[in-house]
């Protein structure tokens, strides 16, 4: 395989190519950083090499070889001015990383209908590093929009008190901002993002839903969801069993019953 074409093909063009093999279905690429004499982080004086026996390897990934290993060698420097020693870290790739930012970016993107421990075990990767690459670079994957309708609702981020307000586009169904906390101040903070296009909010009937949108979007219209109003449905119907049973007659059951039906839910 050429040199050239192995550079562009890993995106890596300022290494040396030293050779390659495939064992099983993965490439390996052996590469080194060209004779250079990096300067100093501290002092920015000349540093000499100290040693370069050690091997790094570290995941790469490409539409059109798949998954491959990249070998390369950890050089030690030493200082000739303040005696530092330091390990020289390579172009275009992440500092102490196992993995180059393609393949990074690609478990992200597996991650995507599944969960992260199914890719975790997939990869024979640990789990936390799988899910710190996941929340990385997924928000780059999320596709852009600029939802006219939008679902505001409240939910937990763990059990007690620690809880939080999320915004959701109803159509794609993606989580579009979140705050922290269930007050008006959240509210506001979580509505910001899309306050500019959005035409209709879906909420509850909370007080704080209510000033929030006034003072964020004042002209979107509020929404009561699906839940709430069948809840506010039955409330009222539980009032008239409730009133019925009792054989309560002062105003008329027929009546009594009709205006509780209708009446509006802040009464």
């Amino acid at each position: 395989m050429p040199s050239q074409f192995i550079k562009d093909l890993i995106t890596l063009p300022g290494f040396l190519i030293h050779g390659e093999r495939k064992e099983g279905e993965r490439w390996i690429f052996e590469l080194s950083l060209p004779p250079h004499c990096p300067i100093c982080p501290t002092c920015f004086g000349r540093t000499i090499k100290m040693s370069s026996k050690r091997k790094q390897w570290i995941h790469g990934y490409t539409n059109t070889v798949g998954l491959f290993w990249i070998e390369l060698p950890i050089e030690r420097r030493r200082c000739q001015a303040c005696s530092l020693t330091f390990t020289v870290s390579y172009p275009g790739l992440p500092s102490h990383s196992i993995a180059t930012e393609s393949f990074q970016q690609w478990v992200a993107q597996l991650c995507i209908g599944k969960t992260i421990q199914e890719v975790a075990r997939l990869l024979q990767l640990a789990y936390t590093t799988v899910e710190r690459w996941f929340y990385q670079y997924a928000p780059a994957l999320l596709p852009t929009s600029n939802p006219t309708v939008v679902c505001v609702d409240e939910f937990a981020f763990r059990k007690g008190h620690d809880d939080g307000v999320a915004v959701m586009d109803t159509q794609t169904r993606n989580v579009l901002s979140i705050a922290s906390g269930k007050n008006e101040e959240a509210i506001v903070e979580a509505l910001q993002p899309v306050a500019s296009k959005v035409k209709y909010v879906v909420s509850d009937l909370a007080p704080a839903m209510r000033k929030a949108m006034e003072k964020v979007c004042p002209k979107a219209i509020h929404v009561l969801d699906h839940f709430h109003v069948i809840q506010l449905f039955t409330d009222a119907l539980e009032r008239c069993r409730k009133y019925l049973a009792k054989g309560g007659t002062k105003h008329g059951s027929v009546c009594r019953v009709c205006r509780l039906l209708s009446q509006r839910p802040e009464k």
